[in-house]
This record gives structure tokens, sequence and C-alpha cells, in this order.
């Protein structure tokens, strides 16, 4: 069969299968690097359109590469299935500019990557590789044909493997820094990777030694280019969590403010019941007194810990636990942390509570006993919070994973205390024991 299709090709059949083969695996990379972007409407009829259209034009390039016969007409020829394959890309996938790019240039960098590791081993075997694709000898004659599926069998393994675990995670967010990256990444791998894989194709065949050097030159290359492309992705998503974690501290800051103002309020409105109370309590008997003196107390407990700030977050989560019957034990000298801003204090402390008080309403009554201390170390200044939870948490980096539907929002709180904790030089443990939650903050002591 591949015989009567090569007799039907002429002359040119050699060069179009080439090409025809780069585009392939080409486009099965970029496919395996663009899993979570979304497909464009009659998906697989796109393919069917650019797969036809490519053959044409692929059988058209490998007429006039024959013909010419020369470096320039290879480099066109090759950067032309760059071109169609980024139009390929564009065609099928559906994202933003950002996506599309990255998506492409990873699955063009893998594509030359694990096609310059076959022939490398090859060479390092004793193996012409520009004579045969077999491992074991370097005669074309004697290929049996399960080393041709040897030999497919490692491209496909590879390129899964490689898209496996440096495809994008989730849609790059825009940003200057992002898009600079990435214009810098496509121009490199445009012209760098196929200048350079067209140029040492000409010189590979003639030294062994040269051959080596080549191949390994373009796989180290190849392989910083997708480092580069993997460290985009991290710094992506590290610029994207201190966006929202930004969000959060103008949202903290906000409500500060508003539970400052209703504190104050509250605390008038008692010192105002006090003194009306006493007025008419001749006029009460004795257990309407009582009843009227424990309801004043309740919204008047404000917690003291010599931080004003520190005293308003926790009254409020005081305020919250007494009337969701939660028992809130808590030893705090706020003095220690005057060196946090007033939204650092409040996004500290009130996400712990919010975090111990969400827990401790899945347990039974007698255990919705919430602890926190801060206290004075000889290393440092230490924030212990623990409560009991209810089910089985899995710690992972730090964070707690959720039942939530939202989990994209999820895990933020603990994020917002890391981050503010590592700028102090400080860190945060959480733990587990039994159905036990601890959580430990810790900044080290002022040089």
């Amino acid at each position: 069969m591949m015989r009567k299709i090569f007799t039907l090709l002429g002359p040119y059949a050699m060069e179009a299968s080439s090409l025809l083969l780069t585009f392939l695996e080409t486009q099965l990379c970029i496919s395996l690097f663009a899993r979570n972007l979304k497909r464009r409407r009659f998906f697989l009829l796109r393919i069917l359109f650019f797969e036809a259209l490519g053959i044409s034009l692929f059988y058209g390039l490998a007429i006039y590469n024959t013909h010419a016969g020369t470096l320039l007409s290879r480099l066109l020829c090759y950067l032309a299935i760059t071109a169609y394959c980024l139009l390929y890309t564009i065609g099928i996938f559906q994202g933003s500019l950002e996506d599309t790019l990255i998506v492409f240039c990873s699955g063009e960098v893998t594509h030359q990557l694990v096609g310059k590791l076959y022939p490398l081993i090859q060479n390092l075997l004793g193996i012409n590789d520009k004579t045969t694709i077999s491992l074991f000898h370097s005669s074309a004659a004697e290929i049996q044909g399960w080393e041709w599926i040897l030999f497919f069998l490692y491209h496909i393994v590879a390129y899964v493997l490689i898209s496996r675990f440096l495809h994008p995670k989730a849609s790059l967010r825009r940003d200057k820094e992002t898009t600079r990256g990435i214009a810098l990444l496509s121009v490199s791998v445009v012209f760098t990777i196929n200048v350079l894989v067209c140029v040492s194709r000409t010189f590979e065949g003639d030294n062994l030694l040269l051959s080596i050097t080549i191949k390994t030159f373009v796989i180290a290359l190849c392989s910083v280019i997708l480092v580069f492309c993997s460290g985009i992705f991290s710094q992506n998503e590290k610029s994207h969590q201190l966006e929202v974690l930004q969000q959060l501290w103008k949202q903290d800051q906000a409500q500060y403010e508003s539970v400052k103002a209703s504190m104050d309020a509250i605390s008038l409105k008692c010192h105002d019941l006090k003194h009306i109370l006493c007025r008419i309590e001749n006029k009460l008997n004795q257990e309407e007194i009582n009843q009227l003196r424990n309801a004043i107390s309740v919204y008047d407990s404000r917690v003291k810990t010599g931080n004003d700030v520190l005293d308003v977050v926790l009254s409020e989560k005081n305020l919250v636990c007494t009337n969701q019957g939660i028992q809130f034990c808590t030893m705090v000298d706020g003095s220690l942390l005057s060196f946090l801003t007033p939204v650092q204090t409040y996004s500290i402390f009130g996400n712990i509570m919010d975090n111990a008080i969400e827990a401790v309403q899945k347990v039974p009554e007698e255990l919705r006993i919430i602890s926190l201390n801060c206290q004075r170390t000889s290393s440092g200044i230490v924030i212990e919070e623990s409560n009991y939870f209810d089910g089985n948490p899995i710690l992972a980096d730090g964070t707690i994973t959720t039942t939530k539907s939202d989990q994209a929002r999820h895990g933020y709180g603990i994020k917002s205390i890391k981050y503010i904790a590592r700028q102090y030089g400080g860190n945060i443990e959480t733990t587990i024991q039994e159905n036990m939650f601890f959580l430990r903050v810790f900044f080290p002591m002022e040089k």
C-alpha cells in the first residue's frame, strides 16, 4: 500500500511525506498542550479541512524544495509549516492571543526536542540517523516493522509525557509582563528554532561528533524554552493570586472600618442602656434586671488585647461565637503585633476566626470550642489557633481542601496569612491530630 502511494506521488514522495509528517507531529503536540483550550464549533470538520489543505500545501512545498535544493528553500518550507501550524491552532481552538501563542510555542518546541533526542540516541549508538530510523543497525534495508512501531511509539509517548507535566493548567491572565514574555518566546521559537534546525541538519551528517554536539545544543535550547514557558505559567499564576489578595485586602479594609463603626455604635448604645437600667431597675423584679444585664453584657463584652484593631476584630468574632453557641477562649497580647498594619492585622485574625467558626459549626455542641493565643517566645512571636472539625481535610501546601462549590476562591484566606507572614520573614504551619486542627503563625524576633 505504501509503495503504491509513493509511486503515485512520484519523485516528490519522500520530501512530501517528510513535510507532512512534520506537520502531523507538530499538530499532535499543539493539540496535547491545548487540552484546556475551548474547541471551536465543528471541531472535527475543521481538522479535516486543515488536513486536506495541508496535504496540498506540503506537496507543493515538496516540489519546490526538491527542485531548489538549497538551505534557503528548506528554511522557507519549515517556516511555512510553522505558519500553517499557527493558523491551525487559531482555527481549531478558541482562546486569547496569549493562550494561543503559548500553546503553539510549547507544541513547536516539544516537537523539536523529541525529534532531536531520538537521532541523538542513534548517534550515541554509532548509527547515522540520516540513513535509518533503527536503533540497532545502520542499514535502512534491514528495518523491521516493529522498529517503525517503536519509532512512532517513542514520539507519541514522549509528546504525551511532556505535555502532561508542562501544559497550561488555566488560562493566562493578561498583563504587560506576560504579554512581553510570550512575544519574546514566539519570536525565539519561530525564527531561532527553525533556522537552527534547518542549518544544523545540513552539517549533522558530515561528522558524528559535530552531529552529537549540534543535537545536544538544540535539545538544551528547547529545554530552556520549555522551562521559560513553565515560568510564564508560574509567574502569571502568582501575579493573579497577588491581585486577588490585594482585592481581598481592600475588602478587609472596608469591612474593618464598617465593623469598627458598628462596634463603636454598639458600645455607645450599651453604655446608654446601662444608664437607663439604673434609672428603672427599682420598677423591675430581680429576674427581669438579670435578664437585661445579661443581654447588655453579650453586646458589651469587648475583647481587650492592647491593640485597637485586634480588639475590633476579636470582639466582632466573639459576638458571632456567642450567638452561635461557640466557646471562644483567647489569650492574646496585641501589643506584640504593633509592626503589622491595620489591614494585615484584620486580615490575619479575621481569616483565622472565619475558618475556625465555619469548622466548629459542623461538630456537636460540646466540641464547639475555639482557642486563640498570641505570645512571645525565645525565637519570635507566635499566633496559635486550634479547633475541632468534622471530617478529614487534606493538607496540601499549607491549605485545607474544601467541599464548597466555589473551589477557585477557596484557600485565599490561608494564602493571605502566609503572604503577610512571609513579608516579615515568618511562616505558617497547619497540622491535624485526630479531630483537631492546629494553625501556627510565626514571626521571627525583631533584630
